[in-house]
Protein backbone atom coordinates (compact mmCIF):
# COMPACT_ATOMS: atom_id res chain seq x y z
CA UNK A 1 0.00 0.00 0.00
CA UNK A 2 2.62 2.13 0.94
CA UNK A 3 4.33 1.85 -2.66
CA UNK A 4 1.65 2.50 -4.31
CA UNK A 5 0.33 5.62 -2.65
CA UNK A 6 4.04 7.16 -2.99
CA UNK A 7 4.07 6.43 -6.81
CA UNK A 8 0.38 7.88 -6.88
CA UNK A 9 1.82 11.14 -4.64
CA UNK A 10 4.99 11.50 -6.98
CA UNK A 11 2.75 11.57 -10.44
CA UNK A 12 -0.11 13.76 -8.91
CA UNK A 13 1.64 15.33 -6.03
CA UNK A 14 -0.32 14.46 -2.29
CA UNK A 15 -0.99 18.28 -1.84
CA UNK A 16 -4.18 17.22 -4.36
CA UNK A 17 -6.15 15.05 -2.12
CA UNK A 18 -8.51 15.79 0.07
CA UNK A 19 -9.46 12.15 1.14
CA UNK A 20 -7.48 8.83 0.84
CA UNK A 21 -9.19 5.12 0.95
CA UNK A 22 -7.64 2.49 2.00
CA UNK A 23 -7.98 -1.11 3.13
CA UNK A 24 -5.50 -1.92 5.58
CA UNK A 25 -4.58 -5.71 7.03
CA UNK A 26 -2.61 -5.16 10.28
CA UNK A 27 -0.52 -8.25 11.37
CA UNK A 28 -0.96 -9.91 14.66
CA UNK A 29 0.35 -8.51 17.60
CA UNK A 30 1.03 -5.39 15.38
CA UNK A 31 0.16 -1.19 15.08
CA UNK A 32 -0.73 0.73 12.08
CA UNK A 33 0.24 4.28 12.90
CA UNK A 34 -0.87 7.23 10.59
CA UNK A 35 0.05 10.72 10.83
CA UNK A 36 2.53 12.34 13.80
CA UNK A 37 3.09 15.70 13.34
CA UNK A 38 1.10 16.78 10.53
CA UNK A 39 0.57 20.84 10.82
CA UNK A 40 -3.81 20.22 10.61
CA UNK A 41 -6.24 17.57 11.83
CA UNK A 42 -7.77 15.00 10.33
CA UNK A 43 -10.88 12.06 10.50
CA UNK A 44 -10.72 8.72 10.09
CA UNK A 45 -14.35 7.24 9.23
CA UNK A 46 -14.97 3.41 8.21
CA UNK A 47 -15.36 -0.02 9.30
CA UNK A 48 -13.22 -3.02 11.14
CA UNK A 49 -14.02 -5.17 7.83
CA UNK A 50 -12.05 -8.23 9.67
CA UNK A 51 -12.64 -11.05 11.42
CA UNK A 52 -10.86 -9.66 15.09
CA UNK A 53 -11.38 -6.13 17.05
CA UNK A 54 -8.80 -3.79 16.98
CA UNK A 55 -8.27 -0.57 19.72
CA UNK A 56 -8.16 2.73 18.15
CA UNK A 57 -5.58 5.17 19.98
CA UNK A 58 -4.47 8.89 19.71
CA UNK A 59 -0.96 9.84 20.43
CA UNK A 60 -0.14 13.59 21.07
CA UNK A 61 3.35 14.62 22.67
CA UNK A 62 4.37 10.74 23.31
CA UNK A 63 1.33 10.14 25.31
CA UNK A 64 -0.82 7.31 23.94
CA UNK A 65 -4.51 6.95 24.72
CA UNK A 66 -7.48 4.91 24.15
CA UNK A 67 -10.41 6.18 22.15
CA UNK A 68 -12.19 2.85 21.71
CA UNK A 69 -12.12 -1.11 21.17
CA UNK A 70 -13.75 -1.65 17.72
CA UNK A 71 -15.06 -5.12 17.53
CA UNK A 72 -15.24 -6.54 14.29
CA UNK A 73 -18.20 -5.11 11.67
CA UNK A 74 -17.75 -2.11 13.59
CA UNK A 75 -17.90 1.89 12.57
CA UNK A 76 -14.71 4.02 13.15
CA UNK A 77 -15.07 7.19 13.29
CA UNK A 78 -12.67 9.31 15.28
CA UNK A 79 -11.25 13.62 14.01
CA UNK A 80 -7.30 13.36 15.23
CA UNK A 81 -6.38 17.26 16.22
CA UNK A 82 -2.90 19.01 14.33
CA UNK A 83 -0.01 16.99 14.92
CA UNK A 84 -1.58 13.88 17.07
CA UNK A 85 -1.16 10.47 15.57
CA UNK A 86 -3.98 7.74 15.39
CA UNK A 87 -2.87 4.15 16.39
CA UNK A 88 -4.73 1.00 15.48
CA UNK A 89 -3.90 -1.80 17.31
CA UNK A 90 -4.61 -5.46 16.49
CA UNK A 91 -5.56 -7.62 18.85
CA UNK A 92 -5.42 -10.56 18.20
CA UNK A 93 -1.52 -12.62 18.83
CA UNK A 94 -2.83 -15.04 15.64
CA UNK A 95 -4.98 -13.60 13.21
CA UNK A 96 -4.71 -10.70 11.01
CA UNK A 97 -6.72 -7.36 11.22
CA UNK A 98 -8.52 -5.96 8.47
CA UNK A 99 -9.97 -1.89 8.45
CA UNK A 100 -11.47 -0.34 5.63
CA UNK A 101 -11.01 3.64 6.36
CA UNK A 102 -11.08 7.00 4.95
CA UNK A 103 -9.14 9.75 5.71
CA UNK A 104 -10.11 13.24 5.21
CA UNK A 105 -8.69 16.49 6.45
CA UNK A 106 -4.64 17.79 6.50
CA UNK A 107 -3.32 14.12 4.41
CA UNK A 108 -0.99 16.40 2.37
CA UNK A 109 2.03 14.94 4.77
CA UNK A 110 0.72 11.97 6.68
CA UNK A 111 3.28 9.51 7.40
CA UNK A 112 2.21 5.75 7.43
CA UNK A 113 4.37 2.81 9.26
CA UNK A 114 3.88 -0.02 11.21
CA UNK A 115 5.41 -1.23 14.78
CA UNK A 116 5.09 -4.12 17.24
CA UNK A 117 1.86 -3.95 19.41
CA UNK A 118 2.54 -2.03 22.96
CA UNK A 119 0.86 -3.78 25.80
Amino acid sequence: MRIALLALCAVTGCASFSSLKSETSIEPNKSFLLGGGQPGAFEVTGRNSGTVSVTLFVERNGKRDSIAIVPAGSAIDATFPAGAMAVVRNESSTLTAVVTVTVRGDIANLGMRYEPARR
